[in-house]
């Protein structure tokens, strides 16, 4: 009788013991599971730098639309934005020699308005016509002087309002 209780006791024991195993397995699958969900996590977190010499933004058909560049042709570190024909539409660049410009350029590329700064000191507006003759100008000048100019279609200067390096106002007009 005493083997019956033993044996009864043995399987009771061995039955606990199965199920306690079953539940550490199935702890340790979940376990597993998240310690591997941390890891793929974590190699897909935000950084905080990125660093690359070119950057394109694409659209659905895969044509770049918007492109950061650290150094073109010209040496210039610049922004661009193109339509969907591909034209370059909008441009800001800074160049070596501490010149910086902002550009918008109309459907075949031209400048239309630009507006740069020069490292002597001087900035500039300017606005250009189809045919890509100066319009319009504007600027400073490090001696204090200021401008601003009205252009013909034929390129002949017809208003001119500015000060001279003493402040002194002017303006001429031609006909």
């Amino acid at each position: 009788m005493n083997d019956i209780h033993n044996d009864t006791n043995l399987a009771s024991r061995l039955d606990r013991v199965e199920r306690s195993l079953t539940r550490v397995r199935g702890t340790n699958l979940v376990l597993i599971a998240a310690l591997a969900a941390l890891v793929v996590g974590g190699a897909n977190a935000p950084q905080d730098t990125m660093s690359v010499r070119r950057l394109a933004v694409v659209d659905a058909n895969g044509k770049e639309r918007l492109v950061l560049d650290g150094e073109d042709a010209n040496k210039a570190a610049g922004l661009a934005w193109y339509d969907e024909e591909g034209f370059a539409r909008l441009s800001a660049k800074t160049y070596p020699s501490g010149q910086s410009s902002f550009q918008c350029l109309d459907t075949k590329g031209q400048s239309r308005i630009a507006i740069t700064t020069q490292t002597s000191g001087e900035s500039s507006v300017q606005w250009r016509d189809v045919n890509n003759k100066l319009r319009i100008g504007a600027s400073t000048k490090p001696n204090g002087e200021a401008l601003m100019i009205w252009m013909a279609p034929n390129g002949k200067q017809q208003i001119k309002i500015y000060t001279d390096e003493n402040g002194v106002a002017k303006f001429t007009s031609s006909g």
